[in-house]
């Protein structure tokens, strides 16, 4: 019984031999197979990322076109109103502008007896008159009646609430 147990563990020695062996094989495949597999998904990833890429480039392709697209439309924009506002300045700059009618110049020459006695002459004279006699006065309002044949002009001059008469001889 002892020759038997021998064999049996020569036997067994032999099977747990081949049974390595063939887990080595089989771990060489696996590790072969998970390398081809790793392999495989580096090459995937590897494409993915340049797909990726590609269409990262395109995005940034198609959004650069469309920039440039928005800033033209705004310069086009920009040159349409500055074209207006040129416009609009040049006719505001070639309306005719209303000339200013010259002011209508006045005088009064009374002629009396052969001589011309000038109405506003008459009229600073009393003015100058009243100003020698009341210096601190403001004239608010100022009536000469003229005389010529007395030969004097008589003035009544409004100064606030107060009046005043005189009297200027031709």
């Amino acid at each position: 019984m002892a020759d038997t147990k021998k064999v049996d563990m020569k036997k067994m020695a032999e099977e747990a031999k081949k049974a390595t062996e063939s887990v080595k094989v089989a771990a060489t495949k696996a590790a072969s197979s998970v390398k081809a597999g790793a392999e495989k998904a580096k090459k995937a990833t590897e494409a993915a990322a340049t797909e990726t890429k590609k269409q990262a480039e395109n995005v940034a392709t198609e959004v650069k076109k469309e920039a440039e697209k928005q800033a033209e439309a705004v310069v086009t924009e920009t040159k349409k109103a500055s074209e207006t506002v040129k416009k609009t300045a040049k006719k505001a700059t070639t309306r005719k502008t209303s000339k200013k009618k010259p002011e209508m110049t006045k005088s009064a020459v009374l002629q009396f007896g052969g001589e011309d006695f000038k109405v506003d002459e008459i009229i600073a004279n009393a003015q100058a008159a009243f100003k020698a006699e009341n210096k601190r006065k403001a004239i608010s309002d100022i009536k000469v009646y003229i005389k010529p044949e007395e030969r004097a002009a008589y003035y009544v001059v409004t100064s606030g609430e107060s009046e005043y008469a005189g009297r200027i001889d031709l």
